[in-house]
């Protein structure tokens, strides 16, 4: 057997590297601009979210743990008649109180429900109307699923017509009369502003509401910011 060319075989490997390799794989890595632009969309908050807590406190377990139950469907009940509202049960919570010696001298009880809902004044009404089941624990506001979708998309159609004109106005200043798009990489961020009392505030007219009174609710403003990150190369 004759022995193997080494050399050839090297020639023959470079000159297939070449057949094989794409010609525009070193033409891409020169005259590279790398850039970003961003947009901003500005969207009322159309989702209330509030969390109710049942308390209660004891010497009895049992009595304790039957007391928020029925305070818990009381309140359930008012709820999940509305169709407006999506009502779950949260945490629920049983822990013993210990006085001296580390004996137990009581017990305490807790549940949540949560409540979303873009019915604000039905969603007031029914926290009005449960005061004397349940305390509100938290309250925040949002925005829906479809609206956030469509905040996002006209975000997304600004930030990238900047990005294309920024790309023409870039290529023409350095003399360069046109460009290709290397990659785009597009990022959402969400923030709300809300203009609403503090807790401690809503909680003081909530306690002294009669049952026909709603609070007044102000749900604030969420801007949706989309930026896009690419590169070009002019030509």
């Amino acid at each position: 057997m004759k022995p193997m060319n080494i050399k050839k075989i090297i020639a023959s490997g470079a000159i297939l590297a070449c057949l094989t390799t794409p010609a525009w794989a070193d033409s891409i890595n020169y005259n590279i601009v790398e850039f970003s632009e961003s947009a901003s969309v500005r969207v009322p908050n159309d989702t209330m979210n509030v969390v109710l807590r049942i308390t209660e406190n004891g010497k009895s377990r049992q009595n304790v743990s039957n007391a928020v139950t029925r305070r818990l469907n009381a309140v359930l009940a008012r709820a999940q008649g509305n169709k407006d509202f999506e009502v779950e049960s949260g945490n629920r919570h049983t822990y013993p109180e210990y006085g001296d010696n580390h004996k137990i001298i009581g017990w305490s009880d807790s549940a949540e429900i949560r409540i979303t809902s873009q019915a604000f004044d039905a969603l007031n009404k029914l926290i009005a109307d449960s005061q004397n089941d349940a305390m509100i624990d938290h309250i925040s506001f949002s925005v829906s699923a479809k609206n956030r979708a469509k905040a996002v998309e006209e975000a997304s159609e600004q930030a990238l017509k900047a990005f294309q004109t920024r790309a023409k106005n870039v290529s023409k200043t350095l003399g360069f009369s046109q460009y290709k798009i290397v990659h785009l990489n597009l990022n959402q961020s969400f923030s709300t502003q809300v203009a609403q009392p503090k807790l401690a505030a809503r909680m003081a007219t909530y306690a002294n509401a009669d049952a026909a009174e709603v609070m007044q609710t102000s749900a604030g403003i969420a801007e949706i910011r989309q930026t896009v990150h690419g590169s070009i190369q002019i030509q």
